[in-house]
């Protein structure tokens, strides 16, 4: 019997959840500097705090445990989609702390982390729908 996150990630939900939480992330950093100057105004200003940042990052990571690793272990074993997600939020993690004042190399950094952890959402739920029917045990490779 498989379990509910099993279940779950098999529906996608969580691979989408991943993805979505990738760009909303990249979205927030692309769209700060512009409304950084209207937050006081509109009453939103835990939108400039560097903790919602963290909470992004935090998700991401949470949502990715949920997905990406039990589907590795139970379904497909294809590395490949660890080591996505894992450049990806090292590249989201090195642009809040290599480009913390230089604002177009942290944007180019976390649109790159984005796509790749949304690139490794994308392949594990190709690789889950592909081993749906699978019966054998999962090959623990990179393709």
């Amino acid at each position: 019997m498989r379990s509910n996150i099993e279940t779950s990630n098999s529906r996608g939900f969580l691979d989408k959840a991943g993805a979505a939480i990738s760009w909303v992330c990249a979205v927030h950093c692309l769209l700060m500097p512009l409304v950084l100057s209207f937050v006081p105004l509109l009453g939103i200003s835990f939108l400039a705090h560097n903790g919602f940042e963290y909470v992004f990052v935090g998700l991401s990571i949470s949502v990715a445990l949920l997905s990406l690793l039990p589907a590795y272990f139970r379904q497909h074993g294809k590395i490949r989609t660890l080591l996505l997600f894992i450049s990806g939020i090292s590249f989201v993690i090195l642009a809040d702390v290599v480009f913390e004042d230089i604002l177009f190399g942290k944007l180019a950094f976390v649109v790159l982390g984005a796509g790749l952890i949304t690139i490794s959402h994308i392949i594990n739920r190709r690789l889950c729908l592909d081993c749906n029917s699978c019966n054998e045990e999962p090959n623990h490779s990179f393709l």
